[in-house]
């Protein structure tokens, strides 16, 4: 199979693919930006492909290790390729395997679990002449109800299967669900434009009828000018990302929470080496925390940005880092103090019924977080308490 190797994200994913055949579109982007990985999770991508996917989420989150499986050879061979070409070989592993089988993939092993599946029935449209497209977009090797039963049986039991469809097959997924054992978390429609309909749907599904399914705002892909928004663009690895990211060791949970809470990202480590710290802070360009003196000496002698927060107070550490690297800004939204994951303003109705009635009744604004889907609201406790760790970072250090 001719391959050629395409530079993407600003060269810092190179991606080998079909010369003809079927190469990855934006589709991938849109479901590795919706797919959060929670830190050290275990990652699974039903028909990998090339591998994409992986390598999105891998550039983007620190996962301890993910899996593609490929039935395709040629296509496994390749998605092994990019692993080595970007450097995951240790963290990464490519089976070329049908995941329709049982024994193909570990049973609940998983803690997210990642498919861009075929979109049509293979008895709808014509079929294409090239194979590896053809697998791709219709179901000549998984349909898409055993493309379900594959994502539950890897899933581990608090585990989340992320992948999407055209809106106009929605309707027909949801009904399949019931035969699964799965149901909806999340879900969000894209569109093109503003004043286009939807055209796709992104969609978390989960093992507990527990949690209530939420609807996101939809993804626009384009804004009145023609330009992506601002969302896809940084997805796309041209946005301006946040000046100050942080990645904070595991003597530092309070701190990132503390961040997080101030809209932040803030990736915490709770089990990690120093020299994985080290890379990880390296090739993200977030700023290593920690209180490790040899750690930081370490990261000054490789050019590695890190800092300690000299304190073992939160508070007191915020201070320190608000005069290393400026002051906090006031109006962020605030980030899921549990996934660190971004938290979208939803539709009021949204909440009826999820939160507590009182609740309901006496707030007007609600928000859910891009990777668990709970629900939040804007109280007086939450102000208080953000006012307070704003004001008290902002003294003077001593």
């Amino acid at each position: 199979m001719k391959a050629s190797l395409t530079p993407f994200l600003n060269g810092t994913i190179r991606v080998h693919q079909p010369i003809s055949g079927y190469r990855f579109n934006v589709d991938s982007v849109l479901l590795a930006g919706f797919s959060w990985v929670r830190e050290g999770e275990k990652v699974l991508d039903l028909g990998t492909g090339s591998g994409i996917l992986l390598l999105l989420l891998a550039h983007r989150h620190h996962p301890s290790t993910f899996m593609g499986i490929e039935i395709q050879p040629e296509m496994a061979e390749m998605a092994e390729q990019n692993l080595e070409e970007n450097g995951w070989t240790g963290t990464g592993t490519i089976l070329c395997d049908d995941f329709r089988g049982e024994g193909s993939v570990p049973a609940n092993g998983f803690d997210l679990v990642v498919c861009n599946p075929p979109y049509f029935e293979v008895t709808r449209g014509k079929a294409s002449p090239d194979p590896t497209r053809a697998v791709a977009r219709q179901s000549v090797s998984a349909s898409l109800l055993e493309v379900l039963q594959a994502g539950r049986r890897a899933m581990a039991p608090g585990g989340r299967f992320c992948l999407l469809c055209p809106a106009l097959r929605l309707e027909d997924l949801l009904a399949m669900l019931p035969e699964t054992g799965l149901y909806p978390r999340l879900i969000r429609m894209v569109k093109s434009s503003g004043d286009t309909p939807p055209y796709l749907a992104l969609l978390q599904l989960r093992k507990t009828a527990a949690l209530p399914c939420v609807s996101l705002p939809p993804l626009i892909i384009r804004d009145v000018d023609k330009r992506y928004t601002p969302e896809v663009s940084e997805w796309l690895g041209d946005g301006i990302p946040d000046e100050n990211r942080f990645l904070c060791d595991a003597m530092l949970g309070k701190l990132a929470k503390y961040l997080r809470l101030l809209g932040y990202g803030a990736a915490y480590a709770r089990v990690s080496r120093d020299d994985w710290l080290a890379a990880e802070a390296a090739r993200t360009g977030e700023v290593l925390l920690t209180r490790d003196r040899f750690l930081l000496q370490a990261c000054v002698r490789k050019g590695i940005r890190a800092a300690d927060p000299g304190s073992d107070v939160p508070v007191e550490q915020l201070r320190v880092i608000r005069s290393t690297f400026g002051p906090f800004y006031r109006d962020r939204r605030p980030r899921c103090l549990m996934c660190n994951a971004p938290t979208y303003r939803v539709e009021r109705g949204e909440a009826l019924g999820k939160v507590p009635p009182y609740t309901y009744l006496t707030h007007r604004r609600f928000s859910a977080c891009a990777c668990c889907g709970t629900l939040t609201w804007e109280g007086s406790h939450l102000a208080r308490f953000r006012k307070a760790i704003l004001a008290a970072a902002e003294e003077d250090v001593p």
